[in-house]
């Protein structure tokens, strides 16, 4: 019987940075890295997304991932799953500089097996996007369609759907016409939604295509 790595995670890597990684049922993931602040926050430097494959208690994946300086790297991903307990591996990368090892576990406080629902995620966002910039979205409680614009006058349309049964969505985006950086351009990702230990609700909402990605915070 192959092992379960669904749920929310979290942990260390060797190189010093705070992992928080999401898996969802199809093992498609992501993890956002950073450095910790108070109120269950993190200063993030970059993001790795993939699908994985188990086998046995084996993860694998090939990864892209995206740092805050707009580059992006592919790697793979390999690691060891006890489900509901722990996540350990290696990521490395294909430039052969740079590899990580890393151990995570359950993150405490968030629960994945609770339907996410439209009516959470709906309404008004403000936040920052990774790598500079900002943006009003306005999300559709009961249809989940979505619309924004960027500080630098960018206008994208996209939808959130959740994912059945646990606490994550999907996500959608197709970027409008100039003055956007790839006019036309489709893609798709990962969201949470969150409590922080300070009382405010986190979203972070990715979504990438190819080398081109953007992942979105916002608080309220």
């Amino acid at each position: 019987m192959n092992a379960s790595a669904q749920g929310v995670w979290q942990g260390t890597s060797a190189t010093g940075y705070t992992l928080d990684l999401i898996v969802l049922p199809n093992n498609q993931f992501i993890d956002v890295f950073g450095t910790p602040i108070a109120g269950n926050g993190l200063i993030v430097d970059g993001y790795d997304a993939g699908t994985g494959s188990i086998s046995g208690s084996s993860l694998t994946s090939n990864i892209t991932e995206y740092n805050s300086s707009g580059q992006s790297l592919t790697g793979t991903f390999n690691g060891t799953v006890v489900t509901g307990s722990s996540i350990s591996g290696s990521v490395s990368f294909s430039n052969g500089n740079t590899s990580s090892t890393f151990s995570l576990s359950p993150l405490s406080g968030f629960n994945y097996n609770t339907q996410a629902t439209l009516v959470n995620v709906g309404g008004i966002w403000n936040g920052t996007f990774l790598g500079g910039g900002s943006a009003t979205i306005t999300v559709n409680s009961s249809t989940g369609a979505f619309s924004g614009v960027s500080s630098a006058g960018c206008n994208f349309i996209g939808t959130i759907t959740p994912v059945a049964n646990v606490n994550a969505y999907t996500t959608s985006i197709t970027l409008g016409s100039s003055p956007c950086a790839n006019p036309g351009m489709t893609a798709s990702g990962v969201a949470v939604i969150y409590p922080t230990n300070t009382g405010i609700t986190q979203l972070i909402a990715q979504a990438n295509s190819g080398s081109l990605s953007a992942m979105f915070f916002a608080q309220r």
